[in-house]
């Protein structure tokens, strides 16, 4: 069985995002590695998630010809007879770009070297969404069979007047039963925290938690 490998590539772990790797650990119990977790209380609100390793997984499996990296610009899309035939698979903790910078080829994939990049299609999925479309692979699923949506709309009403909006410009799996896979209260998560990243997005000063 494989194992996950969540490079944690944001300058901190708010609760958006933290949201994305309880969902991660959920479905891969017991096979997940957190690499590049610098700061000692993020690797203390990890270590019931996984393995917590400080160095980068460029380090950490710098000698391994094991390893796939889910990557969107890879050329290749990810089967079974990948996940078969390495033992790691690595996900970059990337909260998304709109438009996408090409992170996860400049961070992870051209430093190891070893390693082989598979895509898991060419629209830009959450982390939460790219494990699960990994675990389905896992179990036997051709990628090409597994539904998703482009783009999320998340309503609230706070008021009679006053209704906030968040549209989310990722693609989300769709599960058999027509249901958009979403870790557990991500709705609410998300709600919650878009108007602080949006006026901290305004200065400087602040980092992004």
């Amino acid at each position: 069985m494989i194992i996950v490998v969540i490079e944690h590539l944001e300058p901190c772990i708010n609760r958006w995002l933290l949201t994305e790797y309880e969902f991660v650990s959920e479905i891969f119990k017991n096979r997940v590695i957190f690499t590049n977790v610098t700061k000692e209380h993020e690797r203390l609100l990890l270590e019931p998630l996984g393995v917590i390793h400080k160095v980068s997984v460029a380090e950490l499996l710098q000698n391994e010809d094991n390893v796939i990296v889910l990557d969107p610009s890879a050329e290749e899309k990810l089967n079974v007879n990948d996940l078969k035939m390495n033992k790691y698979v690595v996900i970059g903790g990337i909260m998304g770009d709109n438009p996408p910078k090409g992170r996860t080829k400049l961070l992870i994939t051209s430093r190891l070297k070893n390693a082989s990049s598979r895509n898991i299609g060419k629209k830009q999925f959450t982390i939460a969404g790219a494990a699960y479309i990994l675990r389905q692979v896992e179990l036997g699923k051709d990628i090409n069979d597994i539904k998703y949506v482009f783009g999320l709309k998340i309503k609230k009403r706070l008021s009679k007047s006053i209704e906030i909006e968040v549209e989310l410009p990722y693609a989300f799996p769709i599960d058999e039963r027509g249901n958009i896979v979403l870790p557990r209260n991500y709705e609410n998560v998300v709600l919650d925290y878009a108007p602080i990243y949006e006026s901290r997005l305004l200065t400087s000063k602040y980092d992004m938690c």
